[in-house]
């Protein structure tokens, strides 16, 4: 081998190793490769008698003159040159993505080393002799061998590579064709040749031998292919029907699996799940929690058509099967709440969700849950209850109030007014009858006459509510804490939060806290025999708070709490969602303490 082929080999061997790197080791690998197609490219330019630049002369040059084959000396033979072109392009190509085309370029390469290993087995100089040149070497031939099948072989998942390397049955059958393609005419010629050189038979002989065993050879590796082809198919199917089987059984123990957890989410829902027929409502399905909640074996909802309707109280049977069977005629999902009878005689409120499956703009089938709602209708009758009973109170209160301030109203004009108009009639008819007294008795009458008016001012403006609209209720419980405070000697401080009128929009709630400190001080005037009180309104986080506090001479809040005053009081509150509290004692005087929402 020439040196200068070696190194060549040398050099497309590492522009191989480096064909898939990146950065500077791909440049080198490009570099190497352009290096032995320049090789290649000057070798032929001298075989061709173009420029002889000696480039295979250039290492060992002593040595190369004393190697003589043929009488001549050791170069780079025309095809070795070509075939060193063809493999540093095909590397340029692969470098740049180009595998496939460095495949067929890789093709007459493996050609030629082919030949040359054939000619040198079978002593055939001809083979591998180009005219007068020194012939390829033998080894040079193998390592041009792998040279082009490590080409080939580099992307052989693509290309023509990719039908000879892939696992289906055709690339199989390649994988056993091709080595056998190249040993069986190579063995077979080396025995012909064998022959004739003996002179055993004429070449014609030899020839037919050869073509017949040939014939042979390949129909023997026909049938072993498709044998072995046949094998792998019925291999194939066999493990396909085994995972078809495989994913059968998977499938149905998934189904299975479903089935059992649909069953189980269904029995485990609180409620009644259920399917039915769109046109008969005959059911086709229930849940295991009919029998709980309404105690009839669910085999009933099945087998008896008219069963759901025929244990609907009577008095909701017909408007809610007509409800349902339009809705289900609109194909609309409804919800609707009925009663039904369970099996220990029992009414359930049952609420009923339904869905509708159409097909064909046609209902053919529902689905639904019904929830138990008994509790919850309970719960919503003892509330009613409830409000009928506080708002039956309030009434209560309330005309107990009227009944009251009529009483008092009565007595004052009674026991008040009435007196002092009774004497004024006394001292006018004095005043008619004696002419000397009637104008001590005018003067007299005069003065009753005032008092009586001062009197029905009082009364009225206890009685009428007071104008929170002009004046807002800061001045009109001032007014109220100056009035009681003057006709009754008691000393009456009046607490006001700065801020309580700026949150306080509702002239409502300002007439109900007004009301309410009106009441107590009538209370606080009449039993308390207080000589200080002490009234807070304050404004805290969300709340309005009212603090009603006396020295009085209190009672006991267990025996006395239930009096119409402090009954109205809370009334007031509680309709504005409020709280009231009330502490006192004998001896201790009285506070009473409101809180309502300012909102």
């Amino acid at each position: 081998m020439n040196p200068m082929e070696a190194v060549s080999f040398i050099l497309c061997g590492i522009a191989f190793l480096l064909h898939q790197q990146k950065g500077y080791k791909r440049i080198l690998a490009i570099t190497l490769a352009s290096l032995v197609i320049l090789i290649a490219l000057l070798r032929i330019a001298a075989i061709i008698g173009l420029y002889d630049a000696g480039i295979d002369r250039l290492l060992f040059a002593e040595q190369l003159q004393s190697t003589i084959y043929n009488g001549t000396t050791n170069h780079i033979v025309p095809h070795a040159a070509v075939s060193f072109f063809i493999c540093g392009t095909a590397l340029l190509l692969l470098i740049h993505g180009r595998a496939i085309t460095a495949q067929w370029m890789a093709l007459p390469v493996n050609a030629l080393s082919i030949l040359s290993i054939i000619g040198y087995s079978y002593h055939i100089s001809s083979y591998y002799v180009v005219t007068s040149f020194t012939p390829m070497s033998f080894h040079g031939g193998i390592t041009f061998m792998f040279l082009s099948m490590t080409l080939l072989l580099a992307e052989s998942t693509k290309g023509f590579m990719g039908e000879i390397t892939n696992m289906h049955a055709g690339g199989k059958a390649a994988r056993i064709l091709l080595p056998a393609l190249v040993a069986i005419p190579a063995l077979l010629g080396y025995y012909i040749l064998k022959g004739i050189s003996k002179g055993n038979f004429s070449v014609v002989v030899w020839m037919s031998l050869f073509v017949c065993a040939v014939i042979f050879m390949f129909g023997l590796l026909v049938w072993a292919t498709a044998r072995f082809i046949n094998k792998s198919e019925e291999k194939r199917l066999l493990e396909k029907q085994k995972a078809d089987e495989e994913r059968r059984q998977m499938t149905e123990y998934k189904i299975k699996q479903s089935q059992e957890r649909y069953f189980t989410l269904m029995n485990s829902v609180d409620g009644i799940v259920w399917e039915a027929d769109a046109q008969t409502f005959a059911f086709t399905f229930i849940s295991k929690q009919a029998e709980q909640i309404l105690g009839y074996p669910a085999e009933r909802w099945v087998t008896e058509p008219t069963f759901w309707a025929d244990h609907i109280i009577e008095e909701d049977r017909k408007w809610a099967v007509n409800f349902c069977a339009a809705a289900t005629a609109q194909g609309k999902p409804h919800q609707f709440e009925y009663r039904m009878i369970a099996a220990d005689g029992r009414i359930l409120w049952l609420r009923d969700f339904v869905s509708v499956l159409m097909e064909n703009r046609k209902p053919v089938k529902l689905s639904g849950i019904m929830v138990d709602i008994t509790e919850q209708k309970k719960m919503e009758q003892e509330l009613s209850e409830k409000e009928r009973s506080k708002q039956k109170l309030i009434t209560e209160i309330t005309i107990l109030a009227q009944e009251k301030e009529r009483n008092e109203l009565g007595l004052e004009l009674h026991d008040n007014i009435n007196q002092l108009l009774s004497v004024v009639k006394l001292y006018l008819g004095r005043a008619k009858t004696e002419k000397a007294l009637s104008e001590e008795m005018i003067d007299k009458s005069y003065l009753h006459l005032e008092e009586a008016i001062r009197d029905i001012r009082k009364l009225s403006h206890s009685l009428v509510a007071p104008s929170l609209g002009h004046d807002g209720l800061k001045e009109a419980l001032e007014d109220l804490t100056r009035s009681v405070q003057d006709l009754n000697k008691i000393d009456i401080r009046l607490l006001l939060d700065e801020d309580f009128e700026l949150a306080l929009q509702d002239k409502k709630k300002e007439l109900m806290l007004y009301r309410i400190v009106q009441e107590q001080l009538t209370n606080i005037v009449k039993y308390a025999n207080a000589t200080e009180v002490v009234i807070c309104l304050e404004l805290q986080e969300n709340n309005l708070t009212l603090m009603i506090n006396d020295n009085g001479v209190g009672f006991d809040t267990q025996l006395q709490s239930n009096g119409i005053g402090l009954k109205n009081i809370n009334s007031r509150v509680h309709f504005y969602a409020g709280k009231m509290s009330l502490t006192s004692a004998p001896g201790e005087g009285c506070t009473l303490e409101i809180s309502v929402p300012k909102d």
